[in-house]
């Protein structure tokens, strides 16, 4: 660090560790001669009730909780998810080991879940204790303790190793302590039982790849195997097996394996006083926290960007911090394109940049077809380079999080350490005389972005932000309660569990139960979505300050649909094609008569956007002479794909438009089978979307759904 003086001192209730000091005695004892890290954090922790905490603090483990829940809802009602669901099962199963692990790959799958100072939680402190509540009866009090005790303790070991290679979800070993405190809180276990519990699991802490990690699904096991490894310590512990206490800072422990400088002061530093539940910051969009607020800057450009064909953007610049910079050099030495995995979208800069810029929002449904087919996403990508600005790198190293606060904790060690790294990012160090925070309740995460695009005509449009939407943003602060209910509305959740949550502290079980019930019954139903009018989606909408359309109905709507076409189609592997399931050749009039009147709907949707008089006649996809000769000169794969494409063409003109150009008049004539005339007038265009994707699509996807279930002829 630039700068000089003398590094701080970290000290807690049970005596200082000399800044610095690397390693432990041999027989559990810790540097200080007092007991090791793990003994001090297990005497703590399992001591600790939630009157211990501010409620400030109580406030932010309930938005966790509801924001966890969020992320949980929109994992398993993404394709991906319900891959989750069918190969480990329902996260309501009966065995809570079995749904833990799979809940755990729901909410990493898409990048949605929340992070703190130091690490991505939920996916241990939340998932643990949620599911155990019900086996255990716990009431609402007791489940807050629990994420509390879990938050603590592994925020805290997270951050005693974050110099090192593994921060973020990348660090799987915030997991192995999130889930022995989570589970052990929940039992009121004695400190001895947690001791053993830590010493075992973090004597085998997992080792992530980036070979897997940032490229294919093997990323979901990242925090779920720890947590597995967590819990099976507590089973070993409870039955008297031991494990070495002084594991995280002996010479051939943890913290020597898994961190470049340690930092055990920092797993101990003003426990009871030093709150890390209170660094939370909040997602409102799924992705990598690296490139929040260059997709929060582009949704603000989209508005500005109405009319204009994508085609005219020559470039797109997106200037950060060490942070978004090093992220996207990682993620381009990957092919990404449509066929690309859920991880592989996520931390690609260019794609989620050019998606909030066309559409005005980063939606789960953006991860998945048909959008992840719209070739103007990828064209506009492919215009997107990302450069490295100092003063953001600054901003974000004197911020609390990711690093600023090992960083300051490290002293005139950090130096080399970043340099080693990224050698311009060591310019950016602050002083190393500035002393580690004290005090979390503004912590900030200051992970800021600016966002250019440059147009064929010669001008530019700019938009800055110093952090993401959602992040800790100091005295300033955020309403994460606001926040936290949008999201998990917005992705289907249940009013009632809101209210439940808000007031979890005075539940009793059997409402705890409900509780979990309501909030993670029907993941995988894309009917219990609000509609796009609802109150939570524009709540969303306006913590995004985008006034473009709304699309996640209309979107999930498509994706339903073409899940049906397909499961209709692989219905029919196997069988002979002179053996007709009832039905299938009205799937194929469906499909082409869908992909028919979704060709005439974009040319209305363009016509609306280029303010010309606008008009919709039905009639050329109700033809039967043009629907014949759609179906017999291709198969039912090609049908599908038309379907797809031609979707993606639809939502994408329909994600371009203002809000107030849902009121443009359309001149509708609409026939029947038979030709008859049975509508003609004015309807406005947003009230022909909504009945697409209230209406129109769902009742398709229904019949299609039909033919599917439906037995074979004999």
């Amino acid at each position: 660090m630039s700068g000089s003086g003398t590094a701080p001192v970290g000290q807690d209730a049970f005596g200082t560790l000399p800044h610095g000091t690397p390693g432990g005695a041999a027989d559990g004892r810790g540097a200080s001669g007092d007991a090791s890290i793990i003994r001090r954090l297990a005497r703590w922790g399992s001591r600790l009730d939630l009157g211990d905490a501010p409620d400030r603090v109580v406030a932010h483990l309930k938005s966790q909780i509801l924001s966890q829940l969020g992320a949980a809802r929109a994992g398993y009602g993404h394709p991906l998810g319900r891959r989750i669901g069918q190969a480990y099962g329902s996260p309501l199963q009966d065995d809570p080991k079995h749904a833990v692990h799979s809940l755990s790959m729901a909410t990493v799958c898409l990048d949605f879940d929340d992070t703190a100072y130091a690490g991505h939680l939920s996916h241990s402190t939340v998932n643990v204790p949620l599911i155990y509540a019900s086996s255990l009866g716990l009431d609402g009090r007791q489940l807050l303790t629990s994420v509390l005790a879990a938050n603590e303790t592994a925020a805290r070991i997270t951050a005693a190793a974050t110099l090192g290679p593994f921060r973020g979800q990348t660090a799987g070993h915030t997991h192995l302590a999130g889930a022995v405190a989570g589970r052990l809180r929940a039992e009121n276990a004695s400190a001895d039982t947690w001791a053993h519990a830590l010493g075992m699991a973090f004597s085998v802490p997992t080792w992530s790849l980036s070979r897997g990690f940032f490229s294919t699904d093997a990323k979901l096991l990242v925090a779920a195997v720890p947590v597995q490894i967590g819990l099976s310590a507590c089973d070993g512990a409870r039955f008297g097996l031991t494990g070495p206490e002084d594991v995280l800072e002996h010479p051939q422990g943890f913290l020597h394996r898994f961190a470049d400088i340690p930092l055990p002061e920092e797993a101990l530093a003003g426990l009871g006083s030093l709150w890390h539940t209170e660094t939370f910051s909040y997602k409102i969009h799924p992705g990598s926290a690296y490139t929040s607020a260059a997709v929060d800057c582009a949704i603000e450009l989209h508005n500005a960007l109405a009319g204009v064909d994508h085609r005219e953007i020559a470039e797109v610049v997106v200037e950060g911090s060490i942070f978004t910079a090093g992220l996207d050099r990682i993620a381009r030495q990957h092919r990404i394109g449509p066929g690309s995995s859920v991880a592989a979208l996520n931390f690609s800069l260019p794609y989620n940049v050019a998606t909030a810029l066309l559409t005005g929002s980063l939606l789960p449904a953006d991860l998945t077809r048909p959008a992840v087919d719209r070739p103007d996403r990828w064209e506009v990508a492919a215009r997107v380079r990302t450069e490295h600005d100092p003063a953001f790198s600054r901003h974000a190293l004197l911020a609390t999080a990711p690093l600023g606060q090992a960083l300051r904790r490290a002293g005139e060690r950090a130096e080399a350490w970043v340099r080693a790294i990224d050698a311009r990012a060591a310019e950016a160090l602050p002083p190393d005389w500035l002393e580690p925070e004290t005090d979390f309740r503004w912590a900030t995460k200051n992970l800021g972005a600016r966002v250019t695009v440059r147009l064929r005509d010669g001008r530019e449009l700019r938009a800055e932000r110093r952090g993401a939407v959602g992040a800790a943003s100091g005295p300033d602060g955020t309403d994460h309660a606001a926040l936290a209910r949008a999201k998990f509305l917005a992705c289907g959740g249940d009013p009632e569990a809101v209210d439940l949550l808000s007031r979890l502290e005075t539940l009793r079980p059997e409402e705890v139960r409900r509780l979990v019930n309501l909030a993670l019954a029907g993941t995988d139903d894309h009917t219990s979505r609000p509609a796009a009018d609802t109150r939570a989606t524009g709540e969303i909408r306006d913590f995004r300050k985008g006034t473009a359309m709304e699309t996640a109905v209309l979107e999930e709507a498509y994706v339903g649909l073409i899940a049906a076409a397909t499961a209709a189609t692989s219905a029919m592997v196997g069988h002979q094609a002179s053996v007709p399931r009832p039905g299938d050749r009205d799937t194929d009039w469906t499909l082409a008569h869908i992909a028919l009147s979704d060709r005439l709907l974009a040319s209305t949707a363009r016509q609306v956007l280029g303010g010309a008089e606008a008009g919709l006649d039905n009639g050329p996809a109700m033809d039967p002479k043009a629907i014949e000769e759609l179906t017999s000169s291709v198969d039912r794969d090609v049908l599908i794909d038309l379907v797809r494409r031609n979707a993606a063409e639809f939502v994408g003109l329909v994600a371009r438009m203002r809000q107030d150009q849902q009121a443009t008049p359309v001149a509708v004539r609409l026939v029947g089978d038979e030709g008859e005339e049975l509508f003609s007038g004015a309807v406005p265009w947003g009230e022909i979307v909504r009945m697409r994707a209230e209406d129109h699509i769902p009742g398709h996807t229904d019949r299609l759904r039909r033919v599917s279930r439906a037995p074979r002829e004999s």
